[in-house]
Formats: structure tokens, C-alpha cells, sequence
């Protein structure tokens, strides 16, 4: 039995968003990441195009929250109208509505499902392959489960949704629903959007998030794009997922533990030209120090190694100095490390108390910055604030 139809299925395009604290440290790079969720999105109408897709799902956060404005609405406009085909948008938790937005009209072709579900066959009339089922969030922070009142009807059904799946669940809640659920209601497969990370939660029928089209940030790590969906003889035969990002974020974790800064380098794992690379440094040794004190030295190297871009290292290192063995000889050194023992052991109401007790950190804005880390991030602190002393205080000895 041949191919009945094709679709691509995409969603948390994000377009608009600002990357503000890139553009901090890089105003050029900072343009270049607001210009990649376009590319993306260029990337998926060529996709459709090369492909001969019969339509394009959008499963929500199409736009940037706070940062919708009329240009990425126009521009998104623009993409539908070239695709040339149907496409199907169930708005997310990011895109809540604008007054202007009847003032930029979107294409024909473009079917956007209510805050309540419908079902629009494809094609229209007798012959119809699929039905899509969709609906679009009806508030800024959606509490309903709109799984509710979908049901699949006829040869295949497909149902468009962005919310959170228990199984996936990332972050703050919106739109909550029951995989259990799901599997229960004749939908063949499910296109859903919201989770960053691309997940084929169940196959027969499949449940689908095909992760955010781009990468925003050091979390949001490794290849981002979306889903050519195959249908043949009433079931999904072939997802394909195709890559979109215009720029990669990339960790690579390096252990300094018996390297001098050349061995180190040559530990580098696989890291392609123009990345965006995150380096997480672990272990203990004589670098420790200079990574530290002179960070500048090692993101030179490892750009010059790599060409990536490093814009950000996490130092969870330590000096070359036996901590157990300093721990009780009574002097200056010792006393640290047995302070640092007692924040450790101290939960995170205590340990924000002890940070914030200098006056320069005592305004409730600064506050609020520890008090939305988590214990585990605190302690992080801790850990790092001994690492530092002991460098300084011991130059690394032993």
C-alpha cells in the first residue's frame, strides 16, 4: 500500500524571544540568536515544500510571550503564506493575544483552533485522510486539561494540544493532562507541544513532543527541529526528525584531575565550529586555580581548539589540597573548611539567612535571587566559595 499523506509537526518556535543575556556580553551574537527561531522556521516551510507535505501542525508557543510584536506575527504570516499548505495552530501558553492582531491577518491557509476542541478534517469533503482534532490555550496560565472532550473519529485521527504530560513534565504546569488518558481516546497520533525536549513518549498510538525548533540557552542542548510524519495504510509508518537550529548549545564537561592545561584541552569531546558551548570543570588538581582566577586563559584555549564559542563555564573543581587531611589541624585553614562543613549540613532557610547577612545583600530584590535557587544550588555555592579560599589560601599546596 503506497503513502496516503505526510505532515510535519513542529511547536515551541519561541519566535521573538530576545536572548537578553547573550546580547549582554555579545551585542552581534545576541542578533544572531533573535534571528535563529526565523530560521527555524524557514527551515520547516523548506522542509514541507521539499517533501511535498500535505499540511504543517504548530502545537503552540509560536510566539515569545511578552515579546509578540507585530513584526514576528507578519513574519510568521509570511512563512504560512509561502508553505502553500494547510496549517493547523493550537496557540500555547505564549501566545496569548494582542489587540493588533486582527490588523495582521493570517493567510488563508491557516486554520487556528479555539480555546475549545475542533475537529477539521483533511481534505476537506467525502475523501478525507485524517481528521485533525486541535485546541488553543484560553488563557495566559491554562489550568484545564484540554485532552478533555477529544475523541478520534474515522480512518486516522490526529489531535494537536500543547500541554504537559505527566510522564514529561517540566517546570510549571500548563494545561495538565494523564498519558492514561490519552491512549484512551481513539487518537492515533498525538501532536503535542511545551516539553523543550524532543520525546516519542508512546508509539501505536504515538505521542509525540518534537522539542523546541531552536535552542535558547546552555539547557537547551544538542540538535532542535521537528517531525516529518509518514501515514501509510492508516498508521504511522516512518517519523522522521530533521534538524532546525540555526545555532547548537553544546556542554562538555571537563576533569582536571592530573592534566596540565594541554592534556586538558586534548580531553575535549566532539564540539563543532560556531557552537555555543557550556564548560562544566570537575575534579582536582593544579588548575583548579587558574581556571578560577584566570578564565579568560582556558575559554581561549578551548575556543582556539574548537572554534566554538564558550558562554559559560560551572567550576565544580577543587585545589590539590587533601581537605580531610587539613580538616582538623587547627589552624586558619582548617577553621574554613570546618565553616564550610556547617553550611553544607544547614538547610536553605539558614544557608539564605548566612548569604544575605552582609548589608550589602540584605535588599529583598537580592533576596529573591537565592531565595529561587534551589538547596542544592545553594550548597553549589558553598562548595565553590571553599574551593576559591583554599586556592588563594594555600596556593594550591598540599
Amino acid at each position: 500500500m503506497g503513502i496516503d499523506f505526510k505532515f510535519i509537526h513542529c511547536s515551541d518556535l519561541h519566535l521573538g524571544a530576545p536572548f537578553k543575556k547573550v546580547s549582554s556580553f555579545d551585542r552581534e551574537l545576541g542578533k544572531r540568536m533573535a534571528e535563529a527561531p526565523f530560521a527555524a522556521l524557514d527551515r520547516i516551510v523548506d522542509k514541507a515544500i521539499t517533501e511535498n507535505a500535505d499540511f504543517i501542525i504548530f502545537s503552540g508557543d509560536i510566539f515569545d510571550s511578552e515579546n509578540i510584536t507585530p513584526g514576528s506575527r507578519h513574519r510568521f504570516a509570511e512563512a504560512v503564506k509561502r508553505a502553500g499548505i494547510r496549517c493547523y495552530i493550537a496557540y500555547g501558553n505564549h501566545d496569548h493575544r494582542r489587540s493588533w492582531e486582527n490588523s495582521i491577518p493570517l493567510p488563508g491557509n491557516a486554520v487556528v483552533f479555539p480555546d475549545t476542541p475542533v475537529n477539521i478534517p483533511y481534505p476537506d469533503g467525502e475523501n478525507k485522510l485524517t481528521n485533525v482534532i486541535g485546541v488553543s490555550h484560553g488563557a495566559k496560565e491554562e489550568g484545564r486539561d484540554l485532552t478533555d472532550g477529544i475523541t478520534g473519529t474515522g480512518p486516522f485521527s490526529i489531535a494537536a494540544v500543547h500541554c504537559d504530560l505527566d510522564a514529561v513534565s517540566e517546570g510549571k504546569r500548563y494545561a495538565p493532562c494523564r498519558l492514561n488518558d490519552l491512549l484512551t481516546k481513539n487518537i492515533d497520533y498525538w501532536a503535542l507541544g511545551h516539553i523543550h525536549k524532543r520525546s516519542i513518549v508512546h508509539e501505536y498510538p504515538h505521542v509525540v513532543y518534537p522539542g523546541n525548533t531552536q535552542g535558547r540557552n546552555t539547557k537547551e542542548t544538542g540538535r532542535k527541529g521537528a517531525y516529518l510524519v509518514t501515514v501509510s495504510g492508516g498508521k504511522v509508518a516512518n517519523i522522521e526528525f530533521f534538524a532546525t537550529h540555526e545555532i547548537m548549545w553544546s556542554e562538555a564537561e571537563l576533569d582536571i584531575t592530573g592534566k596540565d592545561i594541554n592534556s586538558l584541552i586534548g580531553h575535549l569531546p566532539d564540539i563543532g565550529p560556531g557552537e555555543l558551548v557550556k564548560l562544566k570543570i570537575t575534579g582536582r588538581g593544579d588548575l583548579d586555580r587558574m581556571i578560577r582566577f584566570e578564565r579568560k586563559d582556558i575559554i581561549r584555549a578551548v575556543e582556539d581548539r574548537k572554534g566554538c564559542r564558550v558562554v559559560d563555564i560551572e567550576v565544580n573543581s577543587m585545589p590539590n589540597i587533601d581537605i580531610n587531611a587539613r580538616r582538623n589541624t587547627g589552624d586558619f585553614v582548617s577553621a574554613v573548611i570546618r565553616e564550610a562543613d556547617i553550611m553544607s549540613g544547614s538547610d536553605k532557610k539558614t544557608l539564605i539567612s548566612a548569604i544575605c547577612a552582609t548589608k550589602a545583600s540584605q535588599s529583598p530584590e537580592i533576596r529573591k535571587v537565592f531565595e529561587d535557587m534551589s538547596e542544592t544550588e545553594l550548597k553549589d555555592m558553598v562548595n565553590d566559595a571553599l574551593a576559591s579560599i583554599l586556592g588563594k589560601l594555600t596556593g594550591d599546596s598540599t
